[in-house]
Order: structure tokens, then sequence, then C-alpha cells
């Protein structure tokens, strides 16, 4: 593994954290604390530095919230001067973290995504006959310290960038396990929980010679013509983690079945031919919707913002093939609405919700093909 040295001058410089701080403030300028670091940026980014420079650099503790959509998850929430850090180093940590990950891992790469990941997926459901499934249990609040600065360790050779590293790593979650787990919510984060697994990436590839695999932070994706090689492969992976990384698989969630039932990854039902929304996440959506449309009529939100987030629930359904679900079935403008090459269905409903490419009661996959691991 090729280690990589002279980057922690180049993360304290003025320029870098100056960046780093407009890169964490953005779309939040005019939150409180924010606000008040930006109005005194010059001593704040000053009295910074010379932290990280002596060595005396301490974060501060993290606060956390809870979401519900589309799972219950807590998020911890660092305090901006340490969210400035966490942009600064990954700006010359990340490339070189960046170098070590495969083609086919997804997660919080620029290029990458969920979406990305969905249509590499549907490549190999096209071109196999089995897909196996799996999934890390309580991926962010098991990872070892330990392991996990081993591997930071044999990046990165500076000593002073090794010990900023740890700082960040051992900065206790709150409720989490002594020398276990990464705030979720973190940039930095994301990038440790990369490098995590991405020896066992290699692994997979180069030597069990996996026809076809992706991973999108902790959901593994396997594809091959050979059930028995996949169930093979499964209890070898099994006994990897949880000998070489500390952490267990979920047997739940570790299921096996030809390409042809669709394969449920990411919020979607992948099948060779079509991408299949998943009713929860149709649900969600017309949650959202109808939240934003109430807002909109107490004047909460501008009809811009209202328009960006019809946007953002069209542009995935677009992406993956979907059509237009937000075209009247009338046609707009005196235009016909457009067929949908992939699904031979016709697209453009009133409801954002609605349209081809969800999952309907009689399209599940039959369960006699689903089993998990013995």
């Amino acid at each position: 593994m090729k280690s990589y040295g002279g980057l922690f001058g180049r993360i304290v410089q003025p320029a870098n954290l100056l960046a780093a701080m407009w890169r964490a403030a953005r779309g939040k300028r005019y939150r409180g604390p924010v606000a008040r670091f930006l109005a005194d940026a010059k001593l704040e980014l000053e009295r910074l530095r010379w932290e990280l420079t002596l060595g005396t650099y301490r974060p501060r503790p993290l606060t956390q919230f809870s979401i519900l959509d589309p799972k219950p998850r807590v998020i911890s929430c660092a305090d901006f001067r340490d969210r400035v850090v966490h942009h600064a180093v990954c700006a010359h940590v990340a490339p070189a973290i960046e170098r070590r990950l495969i083609d086919d891992n997804y997660a919080c790469r620029i290029g990458k995504g969920s979406h990305r990941a969905v249509l590499r997926a549907r490549q190999f459901a096209r071109r196999y006959g089995y897909w196996l499934r799996l999934d890390i249990r309580h991926y962010y609040a098991n990872i070892n310290h330990e392991i996990l600065l081993a591997k930071l360790g044999r990046l990165f050779r500076e000593r002073a960038l090794r010990e900023l590293l740890e700082i960040v790593v051992r900065h206790p979650v709150p409720g989490g396990a002594p020398g276990r787990g990464l705030p979720i919510g973190s940039l930095t984060s994301q990038w440790f929980a990369n490098l995590y697994l991405d020896e066992t990436d290699h692994w997979i590839k180069e030597t069990c010679r996996a026809p076809g695999y992706v991973r999108y932070m902790d959901d593994f994706a396997v594809w091959a013509d050979s059930r028995s090689f996949l169930w093979a492969m499964a209890a070898d992976l099994r006994d990897r983690l949880e000998s070489e990384l500390r952490i267990e698989m979920k047997e739940e969630a570790t299921l096996l079945a030809p390409c042809s039932e669709g394969m449920p990854f990411l919020g979607y039902r992948v099948f060779p031919g079509i991408v299949r929304e998943k009713h929860a996440r149709i649900r969600r959506r017309r949650r959202l919707l109808r939240l934003r449309e109430a807002q909109f009529d107490r004047a909460e939100i501008t009809e811009g913002q209202l328009q960006a987030c019809v946007r953002s629930m069209a542009g995935p359904r677009r992406y993956l093939g979907f059509g237009e679900p937000l075209a009247p079935a009338t046609g707009v403008g005196g235009r016909e609405p457009r067929i949908n090459a992939n699904a031979r269905e016709w697209t453009g409903r009133a409801d954002p919700a609605e349209g081809i490419g969800q999952t309907t009661e009689n399209q599940e996959p039959k369960t006699d093909h689903l089993q998990p691991i013995q």
C-alpha cells in the first residue's frame, strides 16, 4: 500500500482553512453558530490554525437529533468549527483514500451515488442469473477505532497528521461504546467508513473473483450464475468481517434469489429490464409533497422552494428511466405524453408519486427463493 506524506502542512494553510470554512457554510450561512463564526472569521481561523499546528485542538461535544425517514437514525452534528476542520482534512486526505477504492464502491464519492449504483446493479442483473444481497448490523456504531487507525496509519505516514486523525476518530459519540463508532453526519465519517471496508472490496473482487459486485457503504450486492458460489462467498465473508473487522452481518437481511425476481436495493427493486420503486419510497414522497403544499398554502415556503421539492422528486425517476411522472396524462402544452421504452407503459401522471416503475402488491418477488444464511 502506498503511503502519503507532506499533507499536514497543506491542511493547516490559511487558504485551505478559508476554503474549508466556505464549503462547511454552504447553505447554512444564516444559521446562528455559522453566522457568528463568519462574523469573526479571520480571528476564528487563526485560532483554529494555531491549535492544529501546536497539537492542542480538541473537538467540541456533538449534538444529536433523530430522524425517522426512511428509518430511525440518530444523527450527530459537529460544532461548526469542527466541521471546518473536517473539510480541511478531507480536502487532502480524501484524494488519497479515493485512489484506494474500487470503481464499484458508490457511496459518498464524486461522480457516483445511489442512482448510479442502481443502474450498475441493473447491468449486472442482465448479465448473471442470481443475486446475493448482504447488510452489516449497525455499521457506523460498530467500527473499531484501533482497526481504523491502523488502516489510516498505513496510508498516512506523518506523525502530526496521524495524531489529528486519531483525535477525530476517537472523539466520543454520545451513547456509543468506548473504542467503537463513528458519528453519522460527519464528512470524515463517510470517508473513514469507506476505507474501513476497502480491503474487503478488493478481497471480493480480486480473491473471490465475484463476477458482479456493488457496494453502497454497508449494503453489499453480488451477482453470479452459481448459487453455490454465492452461498460459499457469503459464509467466507461473514467469517472475515467478524474476525478481521469485528463487525457482523445481518443474517435476516442476507438474501439470494434469481435476478428475474428483482433485488431490493437502495429503495428500489432492480429487475433485468426495469427498475421499480418500492411502496415505502412512494409513500414517503407523497407525504413530503403534501407537507410542502400545506407549507406553501400557509406562505411558509416560496413557490421556488415548492418547485425545487417537486424537481427533486422527478429527477431520480427520469434518471432511472421512469419517464415524466409530473406531466398530466393528456399532455402539457398540447404535447402528447411520452411512452417509456423500457416499460411500454404510459408516463406522465399528474401525481408525482404515481406512474410507471412502482411496485404493486402482485409484483412482489416469490419469497420461496429468498433464503437466509444457514
